[in-house]
């Protein structure tokens, strides 16, 4: 195999691809990424037998061949050459050579025959979806999946197809998020998915994996399923991954119809207080307290430390509805965390009761109402706050 490329073209490439190398010690080729040419272009391909992920290289191919070499020493050795170098790479004797200007690299490899066959779509795509909403998507629904291997289905992200939108969530049973995409594909293919296909629920690892290559020009994301394998399209990388199968818990259910508290709040106001208020506390397991006085239009957010001593701020409210009032005692990062998803300058806080769900929605300045395409909700810590 023989062929040359440029070092921003390969360097990209490579960067979608070493995280998913290496993943899996207990085979050793693995670690390598997989180079062969095909069709007038180089192809380069990791997995971690979970994922599967294949970038296409625009080069000018000398010879046919495949080889396959360690990700993380490719990879370094890539990143780190001059940008505008032209690369001529060869393979010669289980050893793949780089030249490139004065700068030059001998890597042993292995045989390409012995890597694992990375399953590929061969058929037309039935559909797209749009790059840039599933993208605003995914970066606000994944901090909320579970890591807990013991409920496997809250691993994932679950993605219901419905005529005119896409419903995704993600909870890890503390709080859970859900983001609305309007969706009107009317094409035979996607009409064809629907009648065999409602939900899905997607590893959380392909999501991350297909996130880091949408970039800002892109504009499509073609999907496929085929025998319980998911296959997307982006530009030029193709991600295949299972499914999770089981059954996701009827989210639906424990999201309030109704609330008797509904408060407008600047967004920035309130993240700066509780950051202000989590500082005394333990980050990750402390407790902020949540005054609200509907009557007086404030909020008074309130951590305390036997050690240290006590932090109080107090917020204005745009009270909506509600007049008693009501404490609410919350981990101050799954509030914060909620928080930085919402894009709006104001949102809606909406509430109950101390023990039951609380929700966070965009609010629009301009027509006095919730954005109805995001929803965080959080569980309140069942107790008095002295």
């Amino acid at each position: 195999m023989e062929l040359i490329c440029t070092q921003e073209n390969l360097s990209l490439a490579l960067s979608y691809l070493d995280r998913i190398a290496g993943k899996q010690s207990s085979l050793p080729i693995l670690s390598n990424l997989l180079l062969e040419t095909e069709k007038g272009r180089l192809k380069i391909s990791a997995t971690n037998l979970e994922i599967g992920v294949v970038v296409y290289v625009g080069a000018k191919i000398e010879s046919d061949g495949k080889f396959t070499v360690p990700a993380k020493i490719f990879a370094h050795f890539v990143h780190n050459l001059p940008p505008g170098e032209v690369l001529n790479i060869k393979v010669v004797q289980q050893h793949l050579f780089i030249a490139s200007g004065g700068y030059t690299m001998k890597i042993k490899g292995l045989d390409g025959k012995d890597f694992p066959i990375i399953p590929q779509y061969k058929n037309d795509y039935p559909f797209s979806l749009p790059a840039q909403d599933v993208k605003q998507a995914l970066q606000r629904l994944l901090f909320c999946v579970s890591t807990n291997e013991a409920r496997i289905e809250l691993t994932g992200v679950y993605v219901s197809f419905e005529e005119g939108a896409l419903h995704l969530a993600a909870t890890d049973s503390f709080r859970l998020a859900e983001e609305i995409i309007p969706f009107t594909d009317q094409s035979s293919g996607y009409k064809q998915f629907l009648s065999e296909n409602t939900s899905l629920i997607i590893p959380s690892a392909t999501l991350q994996e297909l996130l880091r290559v949408i970039t800002p020009e892109t504009m499509n994301i073609k999907l496929a399923l085929e025998e319980n394998q998911l296959f997307f399209e982006v530009d030029n990388v193709q991600i295949v991954s299972r499914i999770i199968s089981g059954k996701y818990p009827d989210y639906q259910q424990i999201i309030p119809k109704k609330f008797t508290l509904q408060a407008v709040i600047e967004k920035d106001l309130f993240l700066r207080s509780l950051k202000l208020a989590s500082s005394l506390s333990s980050y990750t397991s402390g407790e902020i307290a949540l005054i609200f006085d509907p009557e007086q239009k404030q909020c008074t957010l309130v951590s305390q430390s036997k050690e240290i001593g006590e932090n109080t701020s107090i917020i204005p409210l745009e009270v909506q509805t509600g007049t008693e009032p009501l404490t609410l005692v919350f981990n101050p990062r799954y509030v914060i965390e909620g928080i930085n998803a919402l894009h709006s300058d104001k949102l809606l806080f909406l509430a109950n009761t101390n023990t039951s769900p609380v929700a966070l929605r965009e609010f629009n300045e301009e027509k006095k109402e919730e954005d109805g395409k995001y929803l965080y909700i959080m569980m309140p810590i069942r107790k008095e706050y002295a």
